[in-house]
């Protein structure tokens, strides 16, 4: 398989690090460890990244460091796919677990990265309306999750997407895991496998995140003593929604008149 299979995770992870070892080596797969960026060693220039003015209008909450060195992280990678290639890349979170089939999927995408910018291997909502749009020879689909579904435990990305994704949004706004669910912010096509073949290890959640929810929920309760940043933050989340279902609606149309389903 041509196609590059990336761990990122911290270096002082060990334990996680062999679990993921062992996870890898269950379904077979050789893979890379992408040193991840550690949330306590973060620069002013790591933090420069974020685009507050952005998140300010929309009314978020400040980024945790968790979910900055992550994004930080994975972009890193992104960005050595686009430099070095090949023309696709698996990338994992050290709480991912496998299923057998894995292998056999990575290998019928990397067979048509054309069809593809972003497949999620693993949802998180397995209630959400599935609406298949391609079989694989292994017997999954791929499809769009209405309007979509979070987390990035488990992804394949082409080259030219993550070329796209670091052109269209060069400093950060939302955590990774939004940045490449928001197909109608990032104009990729974004798809999942279903039935999914990557999920979270809800025990070991990623430590790369660790401080993350914590500091959300801190957030949270001063935005709602500050009215000016909540109403900021109710507007922004019905444009958003009016966007969303607006653009999912125009792909649908576009699958069923069979449009080429690549980069938009």
């Amino acid at each position: 398989m041509s196609m590059r299979i990336v761990l990122i995770s911290l270096e002082r992870a060990t334990e996680r690090r062999r679990r993921m070892a062992e996870e890898f080596a269950r379904v077979g797969l050789d893979y890379e460890i992408w040193p991840a960026k550690d949330a306590r060693t973060l620069t002013d220039e790591d933090r420069a990244f974020v685009d507050r003015a952005a998140r300010d209008r929309l009314g978020l909450y400040p980024i945790p460091d968790g979910s900055l060195a992550c994004t930080l992280s994975e972009r890193a990678a992104m960005h050595d796919l686009v430099r070095n290639g090949p023309e696709s890349m698996a990338v994992f979170e050290d709480d991912a677990r496998f299923e057998a089939g894995l292998p056999a999927v990575l290998q019928a995408l990397e067979r048509q990265t054309h069809g593809f910018d972003i497949v999620k291997l693993q949802r998180r909502n397995l209630r959400r309306p599935f609406i298949p749009t391609t079989s694989l020879p292994t017997g999954h689909r791929l499809g769009r999750v209405r309007f979509s579904d979070f987390g990035s435990e488990g992804y394949v990305i082409t080259r030219e997407a993550a070329r796209l994704l670091a052109e269209r949004i060069p400093r950060m706004v939302r955590d990774m895991d939004h940045e490449l669910s928001y197909f109608w912010e990032n104009g990729l096509n974004v798809l999942y496998v279903d039935p999914p073949v990557v999920r979270e290890d809800l025990e070991y959640g990623s430590q790369i995140h660790a401080t993350r929810s914590a500091e959300r929920l801190a957030h949270r309760r001063a935005r709602l003593r500050r009215p000016t940043i909540l109403a900021r933050r109710l507007k922004a989340i019905l444009a958003n929604d009016l966007r969303r279902r607006i653009a999912f609606r125009r792909l649908l149309r576009s699958d069923r008149t069979d449009t080429p389903a690549g980069s938009r």
